[in-house]
């Protein structure tokens, strides 16, 4: 067996959050080569050939084990170790040394360093040390090295699985003996975790119908966005609606669970309420979440109208039978908004035919009725009938109008119909010409023929000088004075009715006389005068 050249070691283990191994091998040039069949730091060779290819190829060979192994050329020498543990199944990294059996004084020669990671993870941040030599100059050295407190210092960085690097070294023995150098190598492999940092964050978007009718829903719509990263857990959106505004059920107090948000998530709900008067209406909505997260919403602002009608009527107080009677209404919208689908309807009185209506009016049953559509804010419309009275009498017709959102109103208006009276009056005489001493009667006959009855009908006849009274009879009783005579008053002459009375007299003297007749009544603003002519003879 070949001498083998000396070797010490020593081991460095450092903790941190990585691991860390460090080696001190140190080689003399004195020895000569190490077989590829020795046995040394637990390690087995057996069966690799080291010598089947020379160091300068920087060919890497696989024994047996597994493990990596320099190739050797005859006359040169090879010192190993693995670390941390010195046995290549629990170490990390196995460290070489490969030097010439012998060199020249004065006389530069190669060598180098091979380092190898046994693991199949990588290794981080290797670093080889050149810690003492003795009687060694190194002049050169690939990759180059640092310095540090007199130290050669290789950073050879991460080592992926299995991976090996060599360092190319040339130096020289400035004296006669032995050269030796000492080394380390150490790694630094972290154990890092990371984890997501993230920061949730809500935004809450409210919009509003923003001009209803009072009889319309009012729509809220709420958008609840997670503008973070990371999701958003528990998020609730609340809001309580405004002074008389209400939902459904009456309430007024909003509650909407989300539940998670992701990150970018939004998600939209509605709700439904209605207005118990009109105005406007604003509020705001909020949005939390775990964490302590909230937001809240623009505020929103709803104006709420609503129609309002008002009707008034117009017609005459009298009129005289036979004559068109016209009742008239206007329908006006006094509220704040527009009144849609605005009808119009006016009885026809019982009693009376239609004689006309105003535009757009159509007959339904006893009624007449009108379309108006849509009655803007401040707008009026005028409609009337036209009727005419079969008889005297109070006639009534009432309207009434409706439209969408808006109460009903109504209103109605009375005229009274009476009639003319037309009272004629009428004497004849039966006997004429009537000789003196014998008689004759005047029958006199009062008819109203108009449409209205009379009162206080009265009739009073005055004889001429040449006659005198003999007797009379009739509807009422006379009273005699002198050469007049006064009927008592008809209460009422009703239309069409008659009142007659008799006049005997007698004949005293010859002359062409004449009766006289004075009639007055309540509906009469002069008396009516009517003669009848006589001739007495002798």
């Amino acid at each position: 067996m070949k001498n083998r050249k000396g070797l010490r070691t020593s081991i460095m283990l450092a903790a941190g959050i990585g691991l860390a191994a460090t080696l001190i091998g140190c080689n003399s040039t004195t020895t000569r080569t190490e077989r590829a069949d020795d046995h040394h730091g637990g390690i087995d060779l057996t069966g690799a050939d080291e010598t089947s290819a020379p160091a300068t190829t920087e060919r890497p060979r696989t024994t047996s084990w597994g493990y990596y192994s320099p190739s050797l050329s005859d006359g040169e020498t090879m010192a190993r170790m693995a670390f941390p543990t010195g046995e290549v199944r629990t170490s990390a990294i196995l460290l070489h040394q490969v030097m010439p059996g012998e060199v020249v004084r004065g006389q530069d020669f190669d060598f180098t360093y091979h380092v190898t990671n046994l693991t199949s993870s990588e290794l981080q941040n290797v670093i080889v040390s050149l810690n003492s030599k003795s009687n060694l100059e190194i002049s050169e050295s690939d990759p180059s090295a640092s310095n540090s407190g007199g130290d050669m210092i290789w950073a050879l960085g991460n080592f992926a699985p299995k991976e090996t690097k060599i360092i190319h070294l040339t130096g020289m023995a400035s004296e006669v003996g032995q050269a030796s150098d000492c080394i380390t190598v150490s790694y630094n492999n972290f154990l890092c975790a990371s984890l997501n940092v993230v920061e949730p964050a809500l935004a809450l978007t409210k919009t509003a119908t923003e001009r209803a009718l009072k009889c319309d829903e009012i729509v809220f719509r709420f958008t609840v966005k997670n503008t973070g990263t990371g999701a958003a857990n528990n998020v609730v959106i609340t809001d309580t609606l405004p002074e008389g505004v209400t939902m459904a059920n009456g309430s007024r107090n909003v509650n909407i669970p989300v539940g998670t948000l992701a990150s970018g998530e939004s998600k939209t709900y509605e709700v439904k309420a209605m207005a118990s008067d009109t105005g406007t209406f604003r509020n705001t909505a909020n949005a939390t979440a775990d964490g302590g997260l909230s937001a809240e919403s623009g505020s929103t602002s709803t104006v709420i109208v609503a129609p309002e009608l008002a009707l008034s009527s117009k017609c005459s107080e009298t009129q005289f039978l036979g004559r068109n009677m016209t009742f008239g209404y206007t329908l006006e919208n006094v509220g704040s908004g527009d009144a849609a689908t605005t009808t119009a309807s006016a009885t026809i009185p019982a009693g009376t035919s239609l004689v006309r209506a105003s535009e757009g009016g159509r007959v339904s049953g006893n009624r007449v009725v009108w379309d108006f559509g849509t009655l803007a804010k401040g707008a009026e419309r005028n409609f009337s009938i036209t009727v005419l009275a079969s008889d005297a009498g109070e006639y009534t017709s009432s309207a009434v109008a409706n439209a969408s959102c808006a109460e009903s109103v109504e209103d109605s208006c009375t005229s009274g119909v009476k009639g003319i009276p037309a009272v004629l009056l009428e004497v004849v005489d039966i006997t004429d010409p009537v000789e003196v001493g014998g008689q004759t009667t005047y029958v006199i006959t009062v008819t109203n023929q108009g449409s209205a009855e009379d009162t206080n009908v009265r009739v009073v006849a005055t004889l001429p000088e040449q006659q005198a009274y003999v007797g009379s009879t009739g509807t009422t009783a006379g009273t005699v004075n002198g050469q007049r005579i006064t009927f008592s008053p008809v209460g009422t002459l009703a239309v069409g009715a008659q009142a007659s009375w008799r006049i005997t007299v007698r004949a005293d003297a010859g002359g062409d006389v004449r009766f006289r007749l004075e009639m007055t009544s309540d509906n009469l603003t002069s008396p009516v005068i009517e003669t009848e002519a006589t001739n007495l003879y002798e």
